[in-house]
């Protein structure tokens, strides 16, 4: 398994207090909680006209053993430490051709780095001295604005009454959980992406937050969003920017707008999603985002595009459910319309086992030439 720097850093740092205080440290580690989880995935994807080694017809399972240790807390500090395991249960077609590998299942579990069975999901060092104040600096999930998914990050919380700031340095950025392996890699040469948010709420029924993403000789993301509450209603706007590092050309800009209410309980959310005429956004970023809600949505970020999307959330009994539609409208070869439709559904079979499903149907108009369908059902066992 790979050394990871900021993780090597966290260890040494509660080294050097061992000393201090080695009982207190003893015990913090002895009193630690350890949890576990079995998985397994299986999805298959069918394509109208396959045509490249992405859009091509795929079936496979992939089975994951996940291990978890939180320590207890001692000096403010704590450490959790999960590490992943992932074997490939059977594929539909065991030498295709991916980005990323040869089978089924790489591309979604990646096979090009030199940790393909065993990874860290998380480790990471949490500095807690009170409610208003946390650091957590190592492997860890985080999803805010421009980051998201698996990073090997410092993340700095503060909190000055109805203020809040927000900032983040990643060195690598991946994915590591039961559906999706794609070992981390660098930003710009092991040098980062940092951003950094400040938010403040004004009263119960209004906040803003405005920040800013910098990543050298990439681009600079920066932008704002309000959220408003008019009773029931819950309505969001987000005026985002990137400037590219090395041309103007490439610089561009989109607008999200989102309402969301919950009638007899049922919650219904609709967004639009509006990018510059002049270049594509680079929404899927080398650290991720959090705008796109579509299990795909692969358009959203092309120059010009309009996506409007509406869905509802429900609850029957034990299960739940999500179905949204999406609707891309965009410029390639020439202007194309692209529907999505996905259904989620979740149902705790035990306590302890739960289960996932979500089908997604996209179709395209104007002959456009990525019709496909997608099933993945996920079933995971925790103790």
């Amino acid at each position: 398994m790979k050394k990871f720097n900021i993780s090597l850093a966290v260890v040494a740092a509660l080294s050097l207090y061992s000393n201090v205080n080695a009982q207190s440290l003893q015990e913090a580690l002895t009193d630690g909680k350890v949890s576990g989880e079995f998985t397994a995935t299986y999805e298959k994807r069918d394509f109208d006209n396959p045509e490249s080694t992405y859009y091509q017809n795929t079936e496979y399972g992939v089975g994951s053993f996940a291990l978890k240790y939180e320590s207890g807390v001692w000096n403010d500090l704590s450490l959790t430490a999960k590490v992943r395991a992932y074997l490939t249960l059977f594929e539909d077609d065991d030498q295709s051709t991916t980005s990323h590998g040869t089978g089924d299942s790489r591309e979604r579990f990646y096979d090009d780095g030199s940790n393909e069975s065993v990874d860290l999901e998380e480790f990471f060092l949490t500095y807690e001295p009170n409610d208003n104040f946390s650091v957590k600096a190592g492997r860890q999930f985080i999803s805010s604005h421009w980051v998201n998914k698996t990073n090997d990050a410092l993340k700095i919380n503060a909190g000055f009454g109805n203020t809040s700031l927000e900032a983040i340095w990643v060195q690598k950025h991946g994915r590591v959980y039961s559906r999706d392996h794609r070992p981390l890699k660098k930003l710009a040469n092991g040098d980062g992406a940092f951003q950094v948010a400040l938010s403040h709420k004004f009263n119960d029924a209004l906040s803003l937050a405005v920040y800013d993403r910098i990543e050298d000789d990439v681009n600079d993301i920066y932008g704002a969003k309000i959220n408003a509450k008019l009773g029931s209603v819950s309505l969001g706007g987000h005026y985002a920017v990137s400037k590219d590092d090395k041309t103007s050309d490439n610089d561009s800009s989109l607008v999200h707008l989102t309402a969301s209410t919950s009638i007899a309980g049922f919650s219904p959310y609709l967004g639009y999603i509006k990018v510059d005429d002049d270049a594509d956004f680079p929404g899927w970023t080398s650290t991720g985002e959090t705008i796109d809600p579509m299990e795909e949505g692969d358009h959203i970020y092309r120059k010009g595009a309009d996506t409007i999307y509406v869905g509802v959330s429900k609850s029957f009994g034990d299960l739940s459910a999500t179905l949204l539609y999406g609707r891309m409208n965009f410029e390639a070869a020439e202007e194309y319309t692209v529907n999505e439709t996905t259904l989620w559904l979740g149902y705790p079979v035990t306590k302890d086992l739960k289960a996932n499903l979500g089908y997604t149907d996209v179709n395209g108009e104007n002959d456009w030439h990525e019709d496909y369908k997608q099933l993945n059902f996920t079933l995971t066992y925790s103790f």
